[in-house]
Parts: C-alpha cells; structure tokens; sequence
C-alpha cells in the first residue's frame, strides 16, 4: 500500500491523469529498448527488465481483483498460504512462472491489465476512493482507504521498477 500526502485532496480525475502520466512515461522507457535489453542483462535477484514489465502486468491484475473484491492470491493463481507469507516469496514465485513468457505476451499482457485497471477506477466515484481495504477484502480488517492501493500499484509503482531496469542497463 502507497502513503499519499493528502488522501482527501484525490480524486478519481486527478488519480487518472496521475496514472495516464507516469504509464505513458513507463512506455516510453521500455520501447527505447531493444530486444536484448528487454531479455538480456538481469539484477542482482535474476530479473530482467522483461520480468520488471510483468510483475507490473500482473501487481495491476491483483489490483482489479482487490477492487472487484475478489480474492487478489487467486488472482496470482496462488494459495493463501502463500499470499500470507507476502510479497517476496509472491514474486518469488510469478518471476518463477513467467520469465520465459515471451516479450510479445508479456506487453500484451501488461497492455491488457492496465486497460482493466483504469476501466475499474473510471466506474469509482470519489468518495469511493476513501472507503476502507476491508469493504474490498472482507478476510482483513484493514481500515486504510482503497487509494493507497490503487496509488501503489500504479503511478508509484511504475516509476520504482524503471529505476531497478535503468540499474540493470547500467551494470
């Protein structure tokens, strides 16, 4: 989940245009890059930018789920054993799953979820924004507003992975 500096000052327009900017700049990234950058050169955990691009792909996907509550382990086609042990050993496994996608699927794939991310937020109003985590997710009893989620999953989220692929073109 995002801390945000003032939840009450979001809206869903100006949560769109935050989203709309930070995407279209992460894009902008990762078509000046070739082929053998995209699959090549990897950090320190054994990603490659590839594998940055789909675990936005599928973070965004658990985010639709989280905001037509449904249950965001199965949207990774996980257990909850696993959703419980959090978001390392998660990764650990979806990097596990895709890193042989094929660079086509993987845009695709992030294309597509994001398009669902933003039709879903386009349906909210902005009092929706600040409804409680646990409205969404009735297994928590998280009271923070819904907007820390949909900020760290999207326009907070874009930008911290580009930084770890700028690192791993610069190695």
């Amino acid at each position: 989940m995002s801390q945000i500096d003032d939840q009450a000052e979001i809206t869903v327009a100006n949560l769109q245009a935050r989203i709309a900017a930070a995407w279209q700049a992460f894009l902008v990234f990762l078509r000046e890059l070739t082929p053998e950058q995209l699959t090549g050169p990897t950090d320190a955990q054994g990603w490659t930018i590839k594998d940055h691009a789909m675990h936005i792909a599928l973070w965004e996907n658990s985010l639709l789920a989280l905001l037509n509550a449904e249950p965001r382990a199965a949207s990774f086609g996980i257990d909850e054993a696993v959703w419980q042990q959090g978001a390392d050993a998660i990764n650990r496994i979806l990097h596990q799953r895709y890193n042989d996608l094929p660079i086509d699927d993987v845009y695709k794939t992030l294309e597509t979820n994001h398009q669902a991310v933003v039709a879903r937020i386009a349906e909210f109003s902005d009092r929706d924004l600040l409804r409680p985590h646990r409205e969404f997710q009735p297994s928590t009893n998280l009271n923070d507003p819904i907007i820390g989620w949909m900020v760290g999953n999207t326009f907070e989220h874009y930008p911290e992975h580009e930084a770890w692929m700028r690192d791993i073109l610069a190695r």
